[in-house]
């Protein structure tokens, strides 16, 4: 009997769990790039907020994962379909960043493809709270499945690319007047967004730090990106070009305008348009634009130059223009993958595939 008692003793106390403390579960969280984790926490912070109002309840609050898995499938089904949901677009629930909702855009279903991103988002936090979460589970890919489908259904094609054309049409409409500071900003911003093939976050996140200029062009380091959490890093080049749509150019009359000559290059502008030229946070620092502020001044320009399909335009319209226009002057691709970060083919083929159809079709030579 003490044998037995001893024994048992024993595999109680092989069978202790040991939890991650709160700084360790930072510490992980820290991993991942600052744009990575600003939007792991508000996807959150907004999944949190769901959970409260429709179940009362915290998502760490459930007692199983098949609880949690329901939680969440239930979510992105709320996302695609109720009317609700469109309330969040636009908005933010970080502490110090929240926001009313002001996209004009914000009328329609959140993309299949942002539902997916959230629900990285979801499994991200749950994980390192402790859950042994899958996103693979039938609960949760079914749910995904049936919103891109619904989605395949009711529309077609990508987001609109922005071609060469495109962008030299944009510029032209842009109005001379340089007291605006925001037509400078945005000549700029929309000319290196085509011209450096950056995703959004990396164009929003590019700073002064990463900028060296030489009589060519510009190098312009990518410190991070979606594809690079481990921050190894990518430079790529903006060349000067002899006409109005330079982005060297461009980027020279911003930075001198606005005076920059540290931190992130493009701020938002109050509409005073003098004496403070920035709208500044609490801790008196410039305010970075937001992906939904640029996607709304890349939608006003492109409607002010008289573009068709301007509903279609998205944050990722410049960088797969800017691919597109590449291939179709016969760029080689693995020249275009270094400009842009892909590590494979598959996603320039897929930017591409559209364009490349409307080019090659048999039709034409019949």
């Amino acid at each position: 009997w003490l044998l037995f008692t001893i024994t048992v003793i024993i595999v109680i106390y092989i069978m202790v769990k040991i939890s991650l403390n709160d700084k360790v579960s930072k510490l992980k969280e820290k991993s991942k790039a600052k744009n990575t984790q600003d939007k792991y926490q508000g996807d959150w912070l907004k999944f949190t907020d769901y959970c409260k109002n429709k179940y009362n309840c915290s998502p760490l609050d459930v007692d199983d994962l098949d609880s949690a898995y329901a939680l969440t499938a239930n979510y992105m089904d709320w996302l695609h379909e109720d009317p609700e949901a469109k309330i969040l677009k636009g908005s933010s629930n970080i502490p110090g960043r929240e926001k009313l909702n002001n996209n004009p855009y914000s009328s329609s279903a959140y993309k299949a493809s942002t539902i997916q991103r959230i629900l990285a988002s979801i499994t991200y936090k749950y994980r390192v709270n402790g859950f042994q979460f899958d996103r693979k589970n039938p609960n949760i890919s079914e749910t995904i499945s049936a919103i891109v489908r619904d989605e395949k259904n009711n529309k077609s094609g990508q987001a609109r690319e922005l071609l060469k054309k495109d962008i030299e049409k944009i510029i032209d409409k842009i109005p001379n007047d340089n007291e605006d500071f925001r037509n400078i900003r945005d000549r700029a911003l929309i000319l290196i967004g085509f011209y450096s093939f950056c995703r959004r976050s990396e164009l929003l996140g590019m700073k002064y730090e990463h900028l060296n200029f030489e009589d060519e062009g510009v190098q312009v380091l990518i410190p991070f990106s979606k594809t690079d959490q481990k921050g190894e890093g990518r430079m790529i080049y903006l060349p000067k070009i002899g006409d109005n749509y330079c982005p060297v150019k461009a980027l020279k009359d911003w930075l001198e305008v606005a005076l920059i000559d540290n931190g992130p290059l493009f701020y938002k502008i109050n509409k005073a348009n003098n004496i403070e030229k920035y709208i500044l946070n609490n801790k008196n620092q410039k305010i970075s634009l937001t992906d939904t502020s640029f996607v709304l001044i890349l939608k006003k320009r492109a409607i002010d130059a008289g573009l068709d399909n301007c509903d279609k335009i998205s944050g990722h319209s410049l960088r797969i223009g800017s691919i597109t226009q590449a291939r179709m002057n016969g760029v080689p691709t693995h020249e275009i993958m270094a400009q842009s970060g892909h590590k494979t083919t598959q996603m320039i083929d897929r930017y591409t595939k559209l364009s490349n159809i409307k080019e090659t079709s048999a039709a034409k030579k019949i």
